[in-house]
């Protein structure tokens, strides 16, 4: 009798565990999905991006991209993937394989964000849409990649580079829609998924709306000046993007306060560190590294220093809230998708090499300050059509 209770223990934890499974309805790295953001491309100086999508489904989809900039510079364009096909190109040269993309633009938008920013590094954005560009629609069937690259070689720093994957939200549906399975909408070419020109990132199971941002991130790093073996960081960077993604022709500035929480790997807590931001931003996590106008964008930021820290491991967790003042400028509690890179040296060298990685998601924004992405439908602004 007590082993047959135990199985049945067994089985319904095994039922609880698939069910949690089947509920996930928040963005991350590792699933297809109708929209990808990447929070980094980088074409400053000597550095590239090469990108990568892909159409998992055996038919066609049209997908609409833009790059919008850290000063909210901002260009849009779109192609055709036929099934099972994948497109890439390198941002910085202006070079696809069987597309052509538009020039990422390297001005400040107007209005430009009021903060520290970089016209040189940004987003890119991609979602499904019908093939006249009128609505977006459900195609869970997107995976992406960029390639972050130095280029040339510089003083002490050889050519490098890192990939990661693309956040990607899956489009939701309810047991109303045909073919709803686990709450993830079927592909569906010839239906709006939603309002046209709104894409509502709230994680709800119903027709129309996509996953949920988290509500914050988390990431495990080595401190600025950490060793530990043959490997040393000499600086950590975060990218970031809200989920609040206005990437209409005329848009509205949706910054917000990255708030951080160290822990060291002995469980001690150091807070106090925070960065006023765009929706997309790149600050540097410590003493050492500075924003694009020569100033540390992090307050507090020995708290990311193996000085202050003492352990050559340590994680960290950010979340965007609502914050004026300390912030110069209003800000708006968001959800986060994140990107950490790091300079790394191997064995006593410099600059050795540059590791980068997705941050990991926790939780579910808040209802009441649900993910949006707006954009110009067909007709409010032109954009470049090409085939692959």
């Amino acid at each position: 009798m007590k082993k047959s209770l135990v199985l049945i223990s067994a089985i319904a934890a095994l039922c609880a565990g698939s069910s949690a499974y089947a509920s996930q309805n928040v963005a991350n790295t590792s699933q297809k999905g109708s929209l990808l953001i990447w929070p980094l491309i980088n074409v400053e100086g000597s550095h590239g991006t090469v990108v990568e999508i892909t159409n998992d489904s055996n038919q066609p989809v049209h997908v609409e991209c833009e790059y919008v900039n850290e000063s909210k510079g901002r260009i849009n364009f779109d192609f055709e993937l036929t099934g099972k096909a994948t497109a890439s190109w390198d941002v910085g040269a202006h070079a696809g394989d069987g597309m052509t993309p538009a020039v990422f633009p390297t001005y400040a938008g107007t209005p430009a964000f009021a903060g520290v920013s970089n016209p040189y590094r940004g987003e890119l954005v991609c979602f499904s849409t019908n093939r006249n560009r009128t609505f977006q629609i459900a195609w869970n069937e997107l995976t992406g990649t960029a390639t972050v690259i130095r280029q040339v070689s510089e003083v002490d720093q050889s050519r490098q580079a890192f990939k990661y994957n693309a956040w990607s939200f899956a489009a939701r549906c309810d047991a109303t829609v045909t073919n709803c399975r686990r709450n993830l909408a079927p592909d569906n070419g010839g239906a709006p998924q939603g309002t046209p020109g709104q894409l509502s990132l709230s994680g709800n199971n119903v027709a129309g709306e996509y996953d949920a941002c988290p509500a914050y991130n988390t990431a495990t790093f080595m401190p600025n000046g950490a060793s530990l073996g043959s490997l040393k960081t000499d600086d950590n960077w975060l990218s970031v993007s809200g989920c609040l993604q206005d990437l209409r022709e005329t848009y509205d500035i949706h910054a917000t306060k990255l708030d951080f929480t160290v822990w060291n790997s002995s469980e001690n807590s150091f807070t106090g560190a925070y960065a006023c931001v765009d929706s997309v931003s790149s600050v540097g996590l410590g003493t050492n590294t500075t924003g694009s106008d020569g100033s540390n964008q992090v307050v507090n930021a020995s708290n990311f220093d193996f000085s202050t820290l003492q352990t050559p491991n340590a994680r960290f967790q950010v979340s965007g809230g609502s914050h004026t003042p300390p912030c110069a400028f209003p800000t708006e509690a968001v959800g986060l998708l994140g990107v950490v890179h790091s300079g790394v040296s191997i064995n006593g060298g410099y600059g050795d090499q540059e590791t980068g990685n997705t941050t990991q998601t926790a939780g579910i924004e808040a209802a009441s300050s649900a993910g949006m992405v707006w954009w110009d439908v067909a007709g409010s602004t032109p954009a470049t059509s090409q085939s692959h």
